[in-house]
């Protein structure tokens, strides 16, 4: 199933519009603009987003820019367990704002303390 997004284009006529404070010519123009139910209530609730200019998932998160960052840096840590790794990775391209799951290397914890040998 493809996503719906809004062509840039659309973004263009509407980028500079307060979506807290649409006038009424505003609203009409976006609910005739937006067709899909879910991306225009997105855009009234929470704006758009100046990076892949699309609704942002809320006020101060853009889960499609956020899971594009966490992608690109993939390549730069491993767990050393690819299952771990994977897991992860599955989890950081879904997260949301409340969500996220950062790898930190072990060298960077202090006072660790190990509670059990295997």
């Amino acid at each position: 199933m493809e996503e719906y997004r809004i062509s840039d284009d659309v973004y263009e006529q509407i980028k500079d519009f307060s979506f807290r404070n649409l006038t009424e010519e505003q609203e009409l123009f976006v609910d005739k603009l937006i067709l899909n139910k879910e991306i225009k209530e997105r855009y009234k609730e929470s704006g758009l987003c100046k990076g892949c200019k699309q609704p942002k998932t809320t006020v101060s998160w853009c889960q499609s820019c956020s899971s594009k960052r966490f992608q690109e840096e993939f390549k730069n840590w491993t767990s050393g367990n690819p299952e771990i790794d994977k897991f992860i990775q599955s989890i950081q391209i879904k997260a949301n704002k409340e969500q996220i799951i950062e790898w930190i290397e072990h060298k960077n914890f202090e006072n660790v303390e190990y509670l059990a040998s295997i």
